[in-house]
């Protein structure tokens, strides 16, 4: 298992990224994690309906084959692509969802937050002072051949304002949050080491 840091990355660079990666992974070579941000842009999933837009949209939008509807992806949002081969590893998309909602949670309680899964949606949600229930990690995937491509996204000190054109996963009155309006964060380097330290894949 490769760990790839990509830093600041354009949008369309990550893709081919991935899409590299996947040959690789279906060609035998080793499975590998891109952790990543993105240039301010909306993401469209396969399942995006033009009334996810409350208003016209002033960024960029992507329409990647990833599963899911619409977030956004902005600097200081941490956004991780792992390359995983679920065929080798015995693992349904539904378990691999579930690990990477397990994977957001264990992060999140080491900055001392509890994170919980929601029936509103595939994600990870936490409690806020003054807006209740909000989510804080979005998941988008799709899978190729059994091996994954595209993955999570986690606000870590990002500006909201664009969630608030959109319909967020195609949920009305989501509510969004940042680590950093919950926490002190003193660096993405550190929210980067906890994903890694909590990476919940073993080696083939």
């Amino acid at each position: 298992m490769r760990f790839i840091d990509l830093g600041l990355t354009k949008y369309p660079v990550a893709l081919l990224e991935m899409d590299i990666a996947v040959d690789n992974v279906l060609n035998g070579k080793d499975e590998c994690i891109f952790f990543t941000q993105h240039e301010a842009i909306y993401s469209a999933g396969k399942s995006f309906k033009k009334t996810d837009f409350l208003k016209t949209p002033n960024l960029p939008i992507y329409y990647p084959n990833r599963g899911g509807r619409i977030t956004v992806h902005s600097p200081g949002q941490l956004v991780i692509y792992p390359i995983i081969n679920l065929k080798k590893r015995n693992i349904n998309i539904h378990e691999y969802v579930v690990m990477l909602e397990k994977w957001i949670i264990d992060v999140l309680k080491d900055f001392g937050i509890t994170g919980t899964t929601s029936d509103k949606g595939v994600g990870v949600w936490v409690k806020t002072p003054s807006h209740g229930d909000a989510k804080i990690g979005f998941i988008g995937i799709h899978v190729t051949h059994g091996v994954t491509s595209h993955g999570l996204c986690f606000n870590v000190y990002n500006d909201l304002s664009p969630f608030r054109s959109i319909l967020p996963c195609g949920l009305e009155n989501l509510q969004t949050v940042s680590l950093s309006e919950l926490c002190s964060v003193e660096s993405m380097k550190d929210v980067v080491f906890s994903f890694k330290y909590h990476m919940p894949f073993s080696s083939l």
